[in-house]
């Protein structure tokens, strides 16, 4: 998923460290405090304490104050964060239900709405992995699709990266619905989306080795469906980003089972 969420309304990651100072009142600032606090030692209570800093953002904030929506959509997003914690069901409902309740109630230009779209998006992409439902990965895409649209180009560096952001989840999506469906358009399309998101990222970019990975499974899925031809970019692709994942890294092993399991086709298949 894009990283969007990953710079705190807060100046002080001190305060996350310390379950938020007593004196930060803004509930929506001590929830980012404390989810990126959760996000550095994955403690269960800081995550806890971020839900309940946003519960008392969406009571706090009147439905006509954009600040409202973004609570709401910061609960989307920590309850999918819970959901891949616990792989508690209801974690996943609570998700998607705040995650469309953000977008229902978005004031008409409101400049994160692209933020709530995607993080909708990605939490129906969590139920398609875990149900198999169509429906929700046909939805995810057009939330992606929709994030693409309505999101400005050019600017700044982060804005560029928000762009980047989507155009990669949108490859991901579109690749899982391709591989099920066995459609060479779509997931040609998530090859041309995937090259694009990684062409346009710097070689230092911390989001670098996942985006060579993304492009690699796009690869490997047209490969899986009738075109050998391209095993050997794939195999480029995964072994340049595990070169870059940082030891330790949790899609260390995943990699290198994905991998491993190329090098043996393109033996079977002579690519």
């Amino acid at each position: 998923m894009a990283r969007w969420f990953g710079k705190s309304r807060s100046s002080s990651h001190d305060k996350a460290e310390a379950a938020a100072e007593p004196e930060n009142l803004e509930p929506l600032g001590v929830s980012d405090d404390l989810r990126l606090a959760y996000g550095r030692n994955h403690d269960p209570k800081l995550l806890r304490g971020s839900i309940q800093a946003a519960e008392l953002a969406v009571q706090v904030y009147p439905v006509n104050d954009i600040r409202h929506a973004a609570a709401l959509s910061s609960l989307c997003m920590l309850h999918r964060l819970s959901w891949e914690r616990d792989r508690e069901a209801p974690d996943l409902v609570k998700a998607v239900d705040y995650g469309r309740r953000a977008v229902d109630t978005s004031r008409p230009g409101d400049p994160e709405l692209p933020r709530h779209m995607s993080s909708l998006a990605t939490a129906l992409q969590e139920v398609y992995d875990s149900t198999q439902d169509e429906e929700s990965i046909d939805e995810a895409i057009a939330l992606y699709r929709g994030c693409l649209d309505i999101m400005p180009t050019g600017g700044s560096p982060e804005r560029v990266e928000q762009r980047l952001s989507q155009k990669s989840n949108l490859a991901n999506s579109l690749l899982r619905k391709g591989r099920v469906s066995r459609d060479d358009d779509i997931l040609n399309e998530a090859a041309e989306h995937a090259f694009v998101a990684l062409s346009e990222t710097p070689a230092d970019h911390p989001m670098h080795a996942a985006r060579l990975i993304n492009l690699g499974g796009a690869l490997l899925g047209l490969a899986q469906n009738g075109h050998p031809e391209h095993l050997s970019g794939s195999e480029d692709m995964y072994a340049c980003g595990l070169r870059e994942l940082p030891a330790g890294h949790p899609a260390r092993a995943g990699v290198e089972q994905t991998l491993t399991m190329i090098r043996g086709l393109r033996r079977q298949r002579g690519y």
